[in-house]
């Protein structure tokens, strides 16, 4: 199975972020080395985040102004809840009650099912469910195999530069933190076979040595198509089990027939004008 990382959920909701992981002291210069590190904190990293929530804002740009989406992300070990609505659409036409919507989409450890007002509850491949999950826990973003290519340094941080040695992997190249092996940028191609590239900036500590990229850019070619801001970040609260429980989510959604009404008189006033 190809390992999409990161690249293949600027499709649907690129909702990226990056986790990055606990200090670690000394500064590893081969793959082996470093690769140790890496592995042996992303399970401090994984012991110590029992469950989070986050808040974002996902900015996409247009020529008719930005498309905003707002979301609220939910995690507790290998569960995750993603609830998707969208803002700026009140003056494009659409009818209110669509303009409101909420997409909601679960993994409850073995499934993923995605909610939608106007197309109900459906279960969806894994690999698909994933694109809305956010954030990553650290070994997703750990190569299979690399190799340390050389140093440089982004945003005032000196970064190791790996090329990824994995078949599997649509990245190619990674920029590692030298010091806290926070993922700093990212290059790679979607599945289009576009050259993609991910930036992570704003690193804030949300809990202990942990930090968090609140900023996140996403380029195709040398296009700015999407920034992703955290605007809020809880960890620990002790989420309850129920938010990853598809059956707990009750299908909502606007009356169809009104709506379609309303997109008709939209249209015979637009054509009157």
């Amino acid at each position: 199975m190809k390992r999409s990382i990161a690249f293949a959920a600027a499709v649907v909701v690129p909702l990226l972020l990056c986790c990055a992981l606990a200090p670690a002291s000394g500064a590893a210069q081969t793959w082996a080395e470093l690769s140790k590190k890496m592995v042996d904190d992303c399970v401090r990293f994984t012991q110590g985040i029992k469950d989070m929530t986050l808040m974002i804002d996902m900015s996409v740009p247009s020529s008719d102004g930005a498309m905003i989406s707002k979301s609220v992300l939910y995690r507790k070990g290998n569960r995750f809840r993603a609830e998707v609505s969208m803002d700026g659409m009140e003056g494009s036409g659409v009818p209110p009650e669509m303009a409101n919507m909420k997409t909601i989409v679960i993994n409850d450890g073995t499934s993923v099912w995605i909610i939608a007002p106007m197309l109900g509850k459906s279960q969806v491949p894994t690999d698909e469910g994933n694109k809305y999950r956010g954030q990553w826990t650290c070994s997703d973003y750990i190569p299979a195999d690399a190799q340390v290519i050389g140093s440089e340094t982004i945003d005032g941080r000196a970064c190791y530069v790996l090329s990824v040695i994995d078949p599997l992997s649509d990245v190619a190249k990674l920029w590692i933190d030298q010091k806290d092996f926070s993922l700093l940028k990212m290059v790679g191609k979607d599945r289009e076979g576009e050259a993609m590239t991910a930036l992570f900036s704003d690193f804030r500590k949300v809990v202990g040595d942990l930090e968090l990229a609140y900023k996140t850019e996403m380029y195709s070619g040398g296009d700015l198509i999407t920034t992703m801001t955290i605007t809020s970040v809880e960890i620990n609260k002790g989420l309850a089990d129920d938010l990853f429980d598809p059956d707990k989510v009750k299908v909502e959604g606007p009356d169809m027939l009104k709506m379609m009404k309303q997109a008709m008189d939209t249209v015979k006033t637009k054509r009157v004008d």
